[in-house]
């Protein structure tokens, strides 16, 4: 079976060829990884690229005596996906990320009081997100700032309203995820992220103002404006973040019990029903029939084929 190796896949492998230190060069390789289609004719790939990461990790985790080294960061993905959050120094990242998360965080009004990035899991109905607070982005950011980024499912771009200077700081921002190689419109030799931009500290006096001259610099792309301190817009940018992550929930029941609505099926959006088996067990897939369907468009149990397209919330049982 061909690997039929995608863009972005050929491009972190080119930017491994060109790397100079370990850490890029994990960077790479865990993007390889992200990236490479998961079918049997990249089997061999895979593993090959786990094995060289493992290497890696060990390489950069010890050095001599066995002392922790701690110039190098990953994030291992968990829950229905992972959001980094990044932007320019004292933008309210970790406030925002404590707020939708609980994520016990060091928040003051001086830049760079994050110096490593931190996991929280935001809970959206039934499922959990994960949340990265990053060091802000800045010329003096470490490569791993925007490895975190390059790898994350989607991207949460801050901006400061309450910032008389968010023109140039966006700028600025925007420059150096340049440089990085990382962009949100397709472009050659770019990693292209789903991005969402979201306006901190909105209850500022002068944020709305703020925010129209902010448009005349990045045009009509939306700023969603949201405040840790009044809740504005929180509730709109789980919503959006879960969209913008694309994935689909699929509830299972087996014959003559009640779904199990607890523990969704997570897929990629224009999954099949053959996908969500392959995704519950192998054995399952490989004897499976037909699914019967239930949702709120109108199914009540009918049988639908292995190729069948499953949309956010469909209840499937299995038929062998």
């Amino acid at each position: 079976m061909p690997a039929n190796l995608s863009p972005e896949f050929k491009q972190a492998e080119e930017r491994f060829r060109a790397a100079a230190s370990p850490g890029e060069r994990l960077a790479c390789l865990e993007e390889m990884l992200s990236t490479i289609p998961k079918h049997k004719g990249t089997e061999k790939m895979q593993a090959d690229l786990k094995s060289r990461i493992a290497k890696l990790r060990k390489e950069l985790g010890t050095k001599k005596g066995g002392a922790r080294r701690q110039d190098w960061f990953h994030v291992e993905k968990q829950g229905a996906g992972q959001v980094a959050v990044f932007g320019p120094p004292n933008c309210g990242k970790s406030a925002l990320v404590a707020a939708l998360t609980g994520l016990p965080a060091q928040v003051a009004p001086w830049p760079f009081t994050t110096t490593a990035p931190a996991a929280g899991m935001m809970l959206y109905e039934d499922i959990q997100v994960q949340l990265v607070d990053t060091p802000p982005v800045a010329p003096e950011a470490p490569a791993w700032v925007f490895h975190i980024i390059r790898t994350a499912d989607i991207a949460a771009w801050l901006i400061d309203l309450g910032d008389d200077d968010l023109l140039e700081s966006t700028e600025r921002v925007a420059g150096l995820l340049a440089e990085a190689r990382i962009g949100f419109e397709p472009a050659e030799g770019i990693v292209v992220k789903p991005l969402l931009r979201v306006g901190t500290k909105a209850d500022d006096s002068q944020a709305l103002d703020r925010l129209e001259i902010l448009r005349e610099l990045i045009g009509e792309v939306e700023v969603l404006p949201v405040s840790v301190e009044t809740g504005q817009g929180l509730d709109e940018l789980k919503r959006r973040l879960f969209r913008a992550l694309r994935i689909t929930r699929v509830y299972t029941k087996r014959p003559g019990h009640p779904a199990d609505m607890k523990d969704p099926v997570i897929l990629p959006e224009g999954s099949t029903v053959l996908d969500a088996a392959q995704h519950l067990h192998k054995d399952i897939a490989a004897g499976l029939s037909f699914a019967r369907l239930w949702n709120d468009a109108g199914y009540d149990g009918q049988r639908v084929e292995r190729a069948h397209v499953v949309q956010d919330r469909d209840i499937l049982e299995f038929h062998t």
